[in-house]
């Protein structure tokens, strides 16, 4: 079985509607021969890859097509409001976790305002996303990282892209074991991610309960991430682990 846990509606066709942007990741995983994925709604009420009322309602709970959601929320965007939907989503079984843009939004993952948000995850089970590296990684240093992880023991964290290009950073973290790794779009620079599958391969047969698959489909190629971590010829065991079973136990689906 294959999970792909940090997916997008996409954005670089031309779709009219969400119902095609749907269609469209659904063909997707069919080419791909993903069984089950996860698509991470916007942190904001109007977005290109779907709010996260509009996700919800492109796949409810319990749908047919194999997909859950994620819900994003901002403290810097209609925070009141966005909490608002995210606690009836996850009390209502329609989001499996909550994802923050650090980095691509100006806020820290110590931002006070947050408090709320970890509160709420800790009560329901539901682990929450934090964008890292690329651009601006300040906004979600692995400082900040700990500092959350030591203060909420009982959370599940989860960083996506593993500080990229600084994937070694995932590391640093493992004595946290409440902190777990999305793995993608790690494999999204054809031109270095060669030199990184060495250490990758490494970092998830260390730690085999805590790397997560993920492509970051549609901003990256589901296909190539794909390739990639097959490439990696993971023991049998650590690849059932990575590709499916993690993303099961950590997302409760």
């Amino acid at each position: 079985m294959i999970i792909d846990a940090h997916v997008h509606l996409p954005t670089f066709e031309p779709l009219s509607c969400l119902q095609e942007k749907k269609e469209r990741l659904l063909l997707e995983m069919e080419k791909n021969s993903v069984d089950r994925c996860i698509v991470i709604a916007d942190s904001w009420p109007v977005s290109d890859i779907g709010s996260t009322e509009e996700c919800m309602s492109l796949f409810p709970a319990g749908n047919e097509d194999g997909v859950y959601v994620i819900g994003g929320i901002s403290p810097i965007k209609d925070f009141d409001s966005q909490f608002e939907v995210i606690r009836r989503g996850v009390e209502d079984k329609n989001l499996v976790g909550l994802k923050l843009f650090t980095g691509h939004e100006p806020f820290y993952l110590t931002d006070g305002r947050l408090d709320a948000v970890y509160d709420l995850a800790i009560q329901t089970g539901t682990p929450v996303l934090f964008h890292s590296g690329w651009d601006n990684r300040q906004y979600s240093d692995t400082a900040f990282a700990e500092e959350v992880a030591k203060k909420y023991p009982t959370l599940k964290l989860v960083c996506c892209h593993c500080w990229y290009p600084h994937i070694g950073s995932c590391q640093d973290m493992y004595k946290y074991p409440n902190v777990f790794f999305d793995m993608s779009s790690i494999a999204d620079d054809s031109k270095i991610y060669g030199e990184l599958s060495g250490l990758a391969r490494q970092m998830i047969c260390e730690v085999p309960d805590r790397f997560i698959y993920g492509s970051d489909s549609f901003s990256c190629s589901m296909e190539q991430h794909l390739t990639f971590f097959r490439d990696l010829d993971l023991p049998e065991d650590v690849s059932k682990r990575f590709f499916a079973e993690n993303a099961k136990r950590i997302y409760r689906l």
